[in-house]
């Protein structure tokens, strides 16, 4: 019975643990791409830049990529966060938040905390 009830407090503690660093999210490296010019040609990167800023600033979509992958950046109530990101296209960014996907689409929710 004692070992049932240590097993269920280390339990609940690693749990909430774990919500906590959910909540606070991790801190990912992605670099800004244009979409349109990625998707199209796989063009993103330093040789990319001004063109890339161009098209974003123009009202073009951004994405945050990592590992191949595209994620569409979001605050907590996911709404767009695209802001934060259109200076700086084809750039390196870390940004901390947590990965939600969801019918194949990728999202990247910032943490609250780094606004």
């Amino acid at each position: 019975m004692a070992i049932a009830a240590l097993f269920l407090v280390i339990a609940q503690v690693t749990f909430a643990d774990e919500a906590a660093s959910a909540a606070q999210g991790k801190a990912m490296k992605f670099t800004v791409v244009d979409v349109a010019c990625y998707i199209s040609k796989g063009a993103y990167g330093p040789d990319h830049q001004t063109c890339g800023n161009k098209c974003v600033t123009g009202g073009g979509e951004l994405a945050l990529m990592s590992g191949g992958n595209l994620y569409i950046p979001v605050t907590s109530d996911y709404k767009s966060a695209r802001k934060q990101f259109v200076k700086k296209c084809d750039t390196d960014v870390t940004v901390t938040g947590n990965v939600v996907a969801k019918g194949g689409v990728n999202y990247f929710v910032i943490s609250d905390n780094t606004k």
